[in-house]
């Protein structure tokens, strides 16, 4: 048993969250005084670099390992690996949700979906800082939530708590508005799909044996199907895209099961 106290070893993670919400009130003002969606794209892509530095520092600090080592070469089959879950994923998502008659209805593409209400200079630049942050930003999580804080925490409690607190502070990071209209709706609407996300992506961050650009990779093609598939799914009736989401990654997590890595 570790003489380390669980304050000692979640301390980290804890520092994580608090960061990201100071970043949050730091920024908050910002987002109605930037007029253009560049602007805002390039102010979430610096918010992320904060918190990717700060999960770098407490890796190298609590870890003891080099950075190189951490961040094994570049498996090329671990990369298609979590491309291929991520395909899963959104086949399984649309094909449950079409059995369960949701609606579908195409929209433009590309599209700024989130952020119609602000000015575009130039929509493909536009477009390409929306990707560009899309992929950074799944980097910067993975490498602080499941990098650092579920490689801790596994490392003393085992893997199944390391998932699931790990995923728990994920989950909460995703809360970047403090007003009480906004949360409610994220709690309905969002938290669900955030924290079966997290666990499955924890769960193939242990069978990949802690493999980083495993989860990156899913992570990041999850991002880029949704800012770029042009298709908007409405529900049949209440909660069936999270009848969809439990179907979806309950058939993923028994295909990762079964796989031989």
């Amino acid at each position: 048993m570790s003489s380390e106290s669980w304050w000692r070893v979640s301390l980290g993670a804890i520092l994580l969250l608090v960061v990201s919400y100071m970043i949050y009130l730091l920024r908050y003002p910002l987002w109605w005084i930037f007029t253009s969606v560049e602007q805002v794209f390039v102010m979430l892509i610096a918010s992320y670099s904060v918190v990717l530095f700060l999960a770098l520092f407490l890796l190298r600090k609590d870890s003891k390992k080099s950075l190189s080592s951490i961040f094994k070469a570049v498996n090329r089959r671990m990369v298609l690996f979590g491309v291929f879950f991520a395909l899963l994923h959104m086949g399984l998502w649309y094909a449950i949700s079409f059995a369960i008659c949701s609606s579908f209805e195409f929209t433009s593409f590309p599209s700024l979906r989130g952020y119609e209400n602000y000015a575009v200079y130039s929509m493909s630049f536009a477009f390409v800082l929306y990707l560009v942050f899309s992929v950074f930003g799944a980097f910067a999580e993975e490498v602080a939530y499941r990098g650092y804080v579920q490689t801790r925490l596994s490392s003393k409690y085992g893997y199944v708590v390391g998932i699931f607190v790990a995923t728990l502070f994920f989950s909460l990071q995703h809360i970047h508005i403090f007003q009480t209209g906004w949360l409610i709706r994220f709690f309905q609407t969002q938290f669900f799909h955030v924290f079966l996300f997290g666990v499955f992506v924890g769960y193939l961050f242990f069978k990949t044996k802690e493999n980083i650009w495993s989860v990156f990779s899913f992570h990041a093609f999850e991002n880029i199907f949704g800012v770029s598939v042009p298709i908007v799914v409405t529900a049949f009736f209440p909660f069936a895209n999270q009848l969809a989401e439990i179907a979806s990654f309950m058939v993923m997590i028994m295909v990762l099961r079964l796989s031989n890595l």
